[in-house]
């Protein structure tokens, strides 16, 4: 074999286990307990706020950490140190994926990724059919 075919062969190798590796990574959700079974290991844990407890953020002190408590989908609720400032409408969030780690008995979070409520909500939709829709018209029928 000339340099040139093992080179390339070299390269379809990287790729391919490039490839593999981005198909088998894991972002199914976890709870708090799995993730706290396993201290340093990333995992992807999903839930809601929990507004029975207070958001901590200071950007005067720390303006790259938000604390919070969160409720996962088991409904334990665990204290959550988010390395990224607090973000616009996390009170208004529908859920919250969080991928972490559990270090020195705290779920630290690096990334933070929310659903937050359609500005097009239901109620304003059954609304538009029930005063009555012109299917051709871009407005409902004005009565």
């Amino acid at each position: 074999m000339s340099r040139t075919h093992l080179f390339l062969l070299l390269i379809t190798a990287a790729l391919m286990a490039a490839l593999i590796g981005t198909f088998t990574s894991t972002s199914e959700s976890v709870d708090f307990a799995r993730a706290f079974e396993e201290p340093g290991v990333v995992f992807k844990v999903s839930g809601t706020l929990d507004f029975d407890h207070p958001i901590e953020y200071d950007p005067v002190s720390s303006a790259s950490t938000t604390v919070f408590h969160m409720l996962d989908r088991s409904g334990a609720s665990h204290q959550v140190h988010l390395h990224e400032p607090k973000r616009t409408g996390l009170e208004q969030s529908e859920s919250i994926d969080l991928y972490g780690k559990v270090e020195n008995g705290e779920f630290h979070a690096s990334k933070m990724l929310m659903k937050c409520p359609s500005k097009y909500n239901e109620q304003s939709h059954e609304m538009q059919w029930s005063a009555g829709y012109d299917a051709g018209a871009d407005e409902p029928a004005q009565p």
